[in-house]
């Protein structure tokens, strides 16, 4: 009888033993996507920021080349470009860390 409960046990403990791992595999499978999809993620705003820092370039040489009449408005337009171009790079800034956490 004892034998018989023993391997009863071992069975019920390996029932919850595979159960356990079939959830398990499907969080492993649930956790890639996410990671793929966040890798996405990453790279869609990685490219904003090349195409930001080129767009920041270029009004930077536009900027260099302006003439000298103007140079009021040319300058408050060059402090409100910059202040938008750092307000989006802080915010993807800020998706990237909350990507990489």
């Amino acid at each position: 009888m004892a034998l018989e409960q023993y391997i009863q046990r071992i069975d019920e403990k390996l029932h919850l033993l595979l159960k356990k791992l079939q959830q398990v595999q499907a969080e492993n499978v649930l956790l890639k996507e996410q990671l793929l999809e966040q890798e996405s993620t990453l790279s869609i705003q990685q490219e904003m920021i090349a195409s930001l820092e080129n767009k920041l370039h270029l009004a930077k040489m536009a900027g260099a080349q302006g003439s000298p009449a103007g140079r009021e408005d040319d300058e408050e337009f060059r402090k409100e470009m910059r202040n938008k171009i750092n307000d989006y790079i802080k915010e993807i800034d800020r998706c990237i860390a909350l990507l990489n956490s």
